[in-house]
């Protein structure tokens, strides 16, 4: 018998049927799916890994113009770390309080980081925050002056930061 006109030619390909197809179709469609979740879990990773080490970069940063303003006015540093009180009468008694207002500037930054920064760097830095503030009466003096000027978390911080007792 002839073969019709109208009918494909197959030569000898056996052709799937369309729910062999659509089932294909559809585990492509799962496996591209896969990749592209893949693809973006390691670009999140990246990105994640550049927010932590911008975020170090930006602290450092602050605390080299704190440091820098020390180093430029060595004889300030007592204000800072020896729990030393200035005088108001004092001729650096603005400068100190300008430094003393970069100064928790700073340490707030640091504690807003939080989220950025592993658990380990934060306890450390959370201890570095309350042995300064404990450390400097003007800085003290500022924080309890305006205590709207500053974020609950730096207060929190200072006060999570002390030593615990045993």
């Amino acid at each position: 018998m002839p073969s019709d006109p109208h009918e494909p030619k197959s030569k000898g390909k056996k052709v799937a049927d369309p729910e062999t197809l659509r089932t294909t179709g559809l585990f492509a469609g799962l496996a591209l799916q896969l990749i592209g979740l893949v693809v973006v879990i390691v670009q999140l990773r990246r990105v994640n890994a550049s927010i932590r080490v911008s975020a170090q970069a930006s602290l450092y940063q602050q605390s080299s113009s704190v440091r820098s303003a020390l180093i430029e006015y060595p004889s300030l540093r007592r204000y800072f770390y020896e729990g030393r009180n200035i005088d108001p009468e004092s001729e650096d008694y603005h400068r100190v309080r300008t430094i003393a207002e970069e100064f928790l500037n700073y340490l707030e930054h640091l504690v807003i980081q939080r989220g950025s920064l592993r658990d380990d760097e934060f306890s450390a830095w959370n201890r570095f925050v309350y042995r300064t503030i404990s450390s400097s009466p003007v800085m003290r003096e500022i924080l309890d002056e305006n205590p709207d000027l500053y974020s609950r978390d730096l207060v929190r911080a200072c006060e999570e930061g002390r030593p615990r007792a045993d």
